[in-house]
């Protein structure tokens, strides 16, 4: 007979579970409950935005290369992932639960973190007006502001952020998660800058137009100057190292509360560290009320950039936000101001950058993309604008004209009709790079890898004087013995309005063996120029592809 005692103990056996499971259902919430299916992802992959299988070959011929693939990261599920994307939400919320979608799919969760979403705008924002982004509650993160930050709010979330990486953007675009990878694993290479700017190409050349060096005297200065502008809304990774110290830098400048919400203005400048910028694959999607926009955005945007310059002018003479006409300059007395670098190093001949499209990589060249004749040296850092002037003038029509119509990103983007195309004719020592991010064997073994261009016919006769390297580490290079292939392809690009067919080579990098235990290794490769050519570059596309 089963006695009341009895009853009582089998009540409890199920009572206890179902209990606690209450109770932390509502506490911490039920996962699928909580996250219905994200409803943009249907978009995302209409606009070329979602994974997918991409091209190995350009030719009409491709029966041999039917085994082979596109060589790309796999993003490791794995990997902790240790990045805060930060949104400025104001008047384009469709925009942002379109950006919040891809940030919280699943090919970006070795990477995002958690999704911060700082809301300007005056009209609050809960879980239940983003839960159809596929973000769950406890990645998406919503703060809504008493007032508009504006551009201070992006550092100020950074600088709560959880992660030691942050990837801040504006509401008007879209950055490719192939892209977001690319940064950060950039990010983490030895010798990696506090922040990496994407940036179209006409606000690329606007940096590199304004690009400022002042050399100041030893006995009078802290520091010479070396620096530029560069706008982060179009997608910026920054550690958030660097961004606590930007404010605390503001803040012991004493800067206005103008001056503080307009901080995009003084990022870059004040860091007296000329910013590393990326060519970007960008994504526009408008609509909203702009800030920046017209003759009036214009002109703020001037005024900014002037008080940043003069700002950095005291910093780099007295360490302070201004200096008494008397001051002079003694070690002893050095004061030590918060991120703006006053060590007077500067590295010269840097490289351009291009984020590729489709493949997570990095087009690298040191291909010059304006002329000789520009001008970065000058006595005041407050002369930055008129600079920037004086260099598009020298750069003249025609200088600009490449720069926009054929920049590096072009050669990336899986677009056979755009072409990267350089602005003289190929000279010895010219090298482009291709950096796949990790280690090919870290991806899968191969018995072949193959360095693909899809290019004109005068860009054919430059490869054919190049020598093609592959390195582990970008340092230590090896030069293949293979020599190039090329094929006709039926596809063609517009250059200058003339029709030109596009021709397929390619070169055998590595070849790995099971028989002779031989594996193909390699991160970086790399086509480096051994003479001066008359034909100028003109690249559509390069990939990698293996076997």
């Amino acid at each position: 007979m089963i006695t009341r005692s009895q009853i009582f103990r089998a009540l409890q056996t199920i009572a206890v579970p179902l209990l606690l499971a209450y109770v932390v259902r509502e506490l911490f919430g039920d996962q699928r409950k909580e996250t219905p299916h994200p409803l943009s992802q249907p978009l995302l992959a209409d606009i070329d935005f979602v994974p997918r299988k991409l091209p190995v070959t350009y030719r009409g011929d491709a029966t041999k290369l039917a085994h082979y693939e596109r060589i790309t990261i796999i993003p490791n599920a794995t990997r902790i992932p240790d990045t805060t994307a930060v949104i400025l939400n104001w008047s384009r919320l469709p925009n942002v639960l379109l950006i919040t979608s891809l940030l919280c799919a699943p090919w970006l969760d070795n990477t995002i973190a958690q999704v911060y979403v700082w809301n300007n705008s005056p009209k609050r924002l809960m879980y239940e007006d983003m839960k159809n982004t596929g973000c769950s509650r406890s990645k998406l993160r919503i703060h809504n502001a008493p007032a508009n930050l504006l551009f201070q709010a992006r550092f100020l979330a950074c600088a709560q952020a959880d992660t030691p990486y942050c990837f801040v953007q504006d509401d008007d675009y879209l950055v490719r998660s192939e892209i977001i990878h690319a940064l950060r694993v950039r990010m983490g290479d030895g010798g990696a800058p506090g922040a990496i700017h994407l940036l179209p190409p006409h606000e690329h050349l606007s940096t590199m137009l304004r690009e400022v060096h002042v050399e100041t005297p030893r006995a009078t200065h802290m520091s010479d100057v070396h620096t530029s502008f560069a706008w982060l809304g179009h997608g910026t990774i920054v550690r958030r190292s660097k961004a606590q110290q930007f404010l605390s830098l503001m803040r012991y400048l004493n800067v206005t509360d103008d001056e503080m919400r307009m901080a995009d203005n003084f990022f870059t400048i004040l860091s007296n560290r000329v910013p590393e910028v990326w060519f970007d694959q960008g994504f526009e999607l408008g609509g909203g009320q702009p800030f920046t926009v017209g003759s009036e955005g214009d002109e703020r945007n001037r005024d900014y950039t002037l008080r940043a310059a003069r700002y950095l002018e005291s910093l780099t003479h007295c360490g302070r936000a201004s200096c008494d006409a008397l001051d002079t300059y003694s070690v002893q007395a050095r004061p030590s101001p918060p991120y703006v670098s006053l060590d007077r190093s500067h590295e010269w001949g840097r490289l351009m950058h291009a984020a590729c499209r489709g493949s997570a990589c990095v087009l690298d060249t040191n291909i010059p993309l304006l002329p000789d004749g520009l001008s970065h040296i000058d006595t005041n850092v407050s002369n930055i604008l008129t600079i920037e002037r004086r260099n598009a003038e020298a750069l003249g029509e025609t200088g600009n004209y490449t720069y926009l119509q054929y920049p590096p990103s072009n050669a990336v983007d899986l677009k056979v009709e755009t072409v990267f195309r350089s602005l003289t004719h190929a000279v010895q020592g010219d090298m482009l790079s291709v950096d796949i991010l990790t280690d090919v064997s870290d991806i899968r073994e191969w018995n072949a890898v193959e360095f693909v261009w899809l290019v004109d016919s005068p860009t054919e006769c430059i490869l054919k004087s190049c020598t093609f390297e592959w390195s582990s580490d970008g340092i230590t290079w090896h030069a293949t013995s293979q020599k190039l292939v090329c094929q006709d392809t039926a596809r063609g690009a517009t250059i200058e309005d003339e029709r030109v067919p596009l021709r397929e080579c390619s070169v055998h990098m590595l070849l790995g063996s099971d028989a002779l235990r031989r594996q193909a290794t390699g991160r970086y490769f790399r086509a480096r120029l051994g003479e001066d050519r008359t034909e100028r570059w003109a690249v559509a596309e390069v990939w990698l592809r293996g076997l």
